[in-house]
């Protein structure tokens, strides 16, 4: 109860504060979060609401919420800390200001945020031969196992205790799994740091200049996937070089 109290405050001062609030601004921050809710308030996925329309109190309420970690999901918690009391205001005016009830929107080339939603990555090509086995798991309850690797200019880096340089690159393998046995890969997850791959990408999303990937058991690049989903997973772990595992590597 006192919960739902203190969420109906947060609205109600959102009504109050919703006009003093910026929409201009409220515009050019929200660059970074159109790779996710559309340059139109649409919501690039089926598990992403849309923006646009909505009321400015209501959407002030949950960006503070995210804020606080009183509402949790761990990409919106990671965008909603990067925020002021000015930027929240701002963006709820800005989302709020567009009209409801859009049935379509291309999220393409034309979008200002399709590019922060596409991977610049190609397969490594000297993996695995320049890469080293950092960690191995095999989960026997469901058949999978991964296996992880990491360039030798990761290792290198992190055994040094020093940031993960440009030219870094780490690969996830997933694959099948019998009686305890790794079997055939079935996808791979990856992320590669490239001199100038962060240029352009909102500081809300940049990872340095990280970059990631899903490819399929052939190599394939997953096109489909929209990439700003792993540039906000990674946001707060800026402090270890944006990876996750890092102990791990350095071991």
């Amino acid at each position: 109860m006192k919960g739902r109290f203190a969420l109906l405050g947060l609205m109600f001062s959102g009504l109050l504060t919703a006009q003093a609030a910026d929409i201009e601004q409220g515009r050019a921050r929200s660059l970074g979060c159109q790779a996710c809710h559309g340059s139109a308030g649409v919501g690039t996925a089926p598990d992403i609401p849309n923006l646009a329309g909505q009321k400015a109190g209501y959407l002030q309420a949950q960006l503070t919420a995210f804020r606080a970690k009183d509402r949790k999901h761990d990409l919106m918690n990671a965008i909603a800390e990067q925020l002021s009391d000015a930027d929240i205001g701002n963006l709820a005016a800005f989302w709020s200001s567009l009209p409801a009830g859009v049935t379509a929107d291309p999220h393409g080339a034309a979008d200002p945020a399709a590019p922060f939603r596409k991977s610049r990555m190609s397969f490594p090509a000297r993996f695995p031969q320049d890469f080293v086995r950092y960690h191995e798991e095999i989960d026997a309850a469901n058949n999978t196992a991964k296996r992880s690797y990491a360039n030798h200019a990761a290792v290198s880096a992190a055994r040094a205790g020093k940031p993960l340089p440009t030219g870094s690159a780490i690969v996830v393998e997933n694959l099948s799994a019998k009686d305890g046995v790794p079997g055939p890969v079935n996808s791979y997850a990856a992320m590669e740091s490239r001199a100038g791959w962060g240029d352009g990408v909102p500081e809300i999303l940049r990872n340095g200049d990280w970059s990631y990937a899903l490819f399929d058991g052939q190599k394939n690049l997953r096109a489909d996937f929209n990439y700003a989903r792993c540039l906000v997973c990674h946001k707060p772990k800026a402090a270890t070089s944006y990876v996750f595992g890092l102990d791990a590597i350095k071991k």
